[in-house]
């Protein structure tokens, strides 16, 4: 995890760039393709564009960002279909993100043969604790 550099506003928090951190999957490679995080206060807000790949994506979240319970954020589909992202603990610091299937009406599979290779735009916030 690294801030991304030249920040034109210092005094306000970081974008921090997570694409390092995604570990099987989906593509970032290239200028096009990113996947970000803020945090600020009790909140979470991510953004990002990436090749939707064959299986779920694994990412190495930082304790900062994490959720006590799946969440969802808002998806594109460029050239298809809005839907939802989960993104969902799967022990100690890995957590899941995943094209929600209920929000398409496909199985998992079904949705990553119909948009293995196309790009996901998604961007979502999220409060992090209960208070």
């Amino acid at each position: 995890m690294t801030l991304v550099p030249n920040q034109p506003y210092p005094n306000l928090p970081a974008w921090e760039d997570l694409t390092p951190e995604l570990m099987n999957g989906w593509s970032t490679e290239g200028r096009l393709q990113y996947f970000q995080a803020l945090s600020d206060r009790n909140s979470a807000e991510f953004a990002g564009r990436l090749l939707i790949g064959t299986t779920k994506v694994i990412c190495r979240l930082p304790e900062h960002l994490r959720a006590s319970a799946p969440r969802f954020i808002q998806g594109l589909i460029i050239g298809g279909p809005i839907c939802l992202i989960e993104l969902q603990g799967s022990g100690g610091s890995f957590y899941q993100l995943s094209l929600y299937a209920d929000s398409l009406g496909m199985t998992d599979t079904e949705m990553m043969n119909t948009y293995s290779g196309q790009y996901l735009s998604l961007s979502g916030k999220y409060t992090r604790k209960s208070v």
